[in-house]
């Protein structure tokens, strides 16, 4: 019996709801915390009190960076079928961005090292659309996993429809 031939490989690159909700949390807590345990060194005025107005006015960057990330922060799908590639970015508050490809778009697709995580490697398929902008698949725990996804999603994308 021959094995099944794929004709579709979906990817699927999630931002979960415990994600944006702990960088909610992380956002509120900053902004919040800070300011109330110094208001006592806020008012009434004090010798001390434009030293903590810096302080919390910090705090108050810090968060909304926090804040920032959890609006921002993109979950994608790959579908990859036969002579077709879509991405769909999904963000909060926004539209979802459909990007579509076909093989006569010189699309381009390479492994990635992920160099900043401390404890093993990673390795990413990066994909370089022809006006250079690049999207990253999830993390692999192994080249040779990467290699795989990669050298499936190439083969079936260039496959003739």
């Amino acid at each position: 019996m021959a094995p099944p031939r794929t004709t579709r490989i979906d990817h699927d690159i999630p931002t979960t709801l415990v994600v944006r909700l702990m960088l909610v949390l992380a956002g509120l807590a900053t902004l919040l915390i800070p300011a109330w345990l110094l208001r006592h060194g806020l008012w009434p005025p004090g010798s001390v009190s434009p030293v903590i107005v810096l302080i919390v006015l910090a705090t108050w960057l810090i968060g909304t960076f926090f804040l920032g990330a959890a609006m921002i922060v993109a979950s994608s799908r790959w579908m990859i079928s036969p002579g077709h590639l879509s991405i769909t970015v999904h963000r909060p508050f926004r539209p979802a961005e459909m990007h579509a490809f076909t093989p006569r778009d010189q699309v381009r697709f390479a492994l990635k090292q992920l160099d900043w995580v401390e404890t093993q490697d990673m390795w990413r398929v990066m994909l370089t659309a022809p006006d250079g902008r690049t999207f990253a698949s999830s993390p692999f725990h192994s080249a040779e996993d990467a290699n795989a996804f990669r050298a499936s999603a190439e083969a079936l994308f260039r496959k003739k429809a």
